[in-house]
């Protein structure tokens, strides 16, 4: 065999077993999301109300996004005597590259007690599905952070929290990271340049 043969054979199977830092299958995150939550009725004790949440987000690996939910949200008195919120269920989408890619589920939150500067807030997130770079995606997150008392009536009620999780999708399949790629090429045009000098 010639020895540019075997030397592309071998750039070949070192350009493949090289470590890669591209996505993976399975990919961990981290996330911070800021926004705003309405209500789309008047909210009564143990009764559910409808609430919309828009907001902005930075998802890392994936970049920012914008965010959105709906869903209920459920008002409760406290035994201090508080009526606030107790917990919500909605349906959410994280919407990257201007839609292109989304990926969406369910958020469950469970508020803490209430205090004059806001509420605590715990999170679950289920990923169930998404589009182009997330499509069929699954995976979970959770998520701590803060709910603030709207400035007034009808306004909206400045929500925070930041969370970590997983996702899985086939569209986040290992490739050689690109930086690999040209370094090979380079290498073995050098090296058939040098054959044919020979």
């Amino acid at each position: 065999m010639p020895i540019h043969i075997r030397l592309f054979s071998a750039a070949a199977v070192l350009a493949l077993i090289m470590p890669s830092h591209a996505l993976a299958a399975t990919v961990p995150f981290t996330f911070t999301i800021s926004g705003g939550a309405a209500l789309l009725g008047a909210p009564v004790a143990d009764n559910p109300v409808g609430v919309l949440l828009f907001a902005s987000g930075e998802f890392d690996p994936f970049g920012p996004a914008d965010y959105s939910e709906s869903g209920t949200i459920t008002f409760t008195f406290w035994p201090s005597g508080d009526f606030a919120p107790a917990s919500v269920s909605n349906t959410f989408t994280a919407s990257f590259n201007g839609g292109s890619d989304t990926f969406t589920g369910t958020h469950s939150y469970l508020f803490g007690p209430p205090t004059a500067s806001g509420q605590t807030i715990t999170s679950a997130m289920t990923i169930l599905g998404g589009s182009g770079l997330f499509s069929g995606a699954t995976g979970s997150a959770s998520a701590t952070g803060t709910n603030s008392p709207p400035p007034g009536p009808g306004d909206l009620s400045p929500v925070f929290f930041t969370g970590s999780g997983q996702i899985t999708a086939p569209g986040l399949a290992a490739v050689p990271e690109p930086s690999v790629l040209p370094i090979v090429c380079a290498a073995l045009a050098g090296i058939w340049l040098r054959r044919r000098g020979d």
